[in-house]
C-alpha cells in the first residue's frame, strides 16, 4: 500500500521500480524485532513520509557495541533464543549481515539508508528511491555548504549565516528536516543540526 511502483521505459521494455527495495524493508523489520529490548512496553514505530521510511526499535545498541562496529558487520543478539528461532525458520541467514543486505539493496541508488541511535532506541531510515530530488534553494545550499565544513550547526548560526530572523530560520530548518537533508541532534539549548548523509546533497 505504501510501497508504490514507478515505471520507466528502456526502448520497448517497461521497468518497474518500487519506492523501497523489498529486501531492505524485510531486513530492517527483522532487525527491529530480533534486536529490540522487550523490557520496554512500547511498540516498534514505522513512520512513512513522502521521501523516506523510518523504522525505530526500542533498546538501542547492545552495550559495548558501537555504530561503527555494527556497520562493519559485528553482531551480538540481545535476544539469542529469538534470533536462533528466526534462523531455524530461515527468516535470517546468519548474524550480522542485515545492515549489509540493506545497503546492498541500495547499491544502484545515489541515496543511501541511514542508521542512527540514541539511548534506548535505534532508527533505520530508508530513502524513497522514486522521490524526485528537489533542487535546493540558495539558502538551503548555504546551510549544506556550511555543514560540509563545520559538521554541525545551531539555529542561531543559521540566522547569522543567512542574515534572517528566528521565524525564517526555523522555517528553513523545518523544510530541510522534512526533505531528509539534515537531522536534529541534542535537545533544548544544545540542539544542533547535521547532514544526514553527504550522498544526499
Amino acid at each position: 500500500m505504501h510501497n508504490n511502483t514507478k515505471a520507466t521505459f528502456n526502448e520497448l521494455l517497461r521497468v518497474d521500480h518500487r519506492d523501497y527495495p523489498f529486501d531492505a524493508i524485510r531486513e530492517a523489520l527483522l532487525n527491529a524485532i530480533i534486536h529490540r529490548d522487550y523490557s520496554f512496553s512500547g511498540s516498534i514505530s514505522i513512520n512513512i513520509y513522502s521521501n523516506r521510511m523510518e523504522i525505530i526499535s526500542l533498546g538501542g545498541l547492545v552495550s559495548g557495541l558501537s555504530i561503527e562496529a555494527v556497520m562493519m558487520g559485528a553482531s551480538q543478539p540481545r535476544n539469542e533464543k529469538l534470533a536462533n528461532l528466526f534462523y531455524r525458520m530461515k527468516l535470517i541467514e546468519s548474524y550480522g549481515i542485515g545492515i549489509g543486505k540493506i545497503m546492498s539493496a541500495y547499491k544502484e541508488s545515489d541515496i543511501k539508508p541511514i542508521f542512527d541511535h540514541a539511548e534506548g532506541a535505534f532508527r533505520v531510515t530508508l530513502p524513497n528511491m522514486n522521490t524526485s530530488t528537489k533542487a535546493l534553494t540558495e539558502a538551503q545550499n548555504k546551510v549544506v555548504e556550511h555543514l560540509k565544513i563545520q559538521n554541525e550547526v545551531a539555529r542561531a548560526e543559521i540566522e547569522e549565516l543567512l542574515q534572517v530572523g528566528l521565524t525564517r530560520a526555523n522555517a528553513i530548518i523545518k523544510e530541510m528536516l522534512e526533505m531528509g537533508i539534515i537531522i536534529k541532534v541534542g535537545n533544548g539549548k544544545n540542539t544542533k543540526y547535521v547532514l544526514t548523509s553527504n550522498d544526499k546533497v
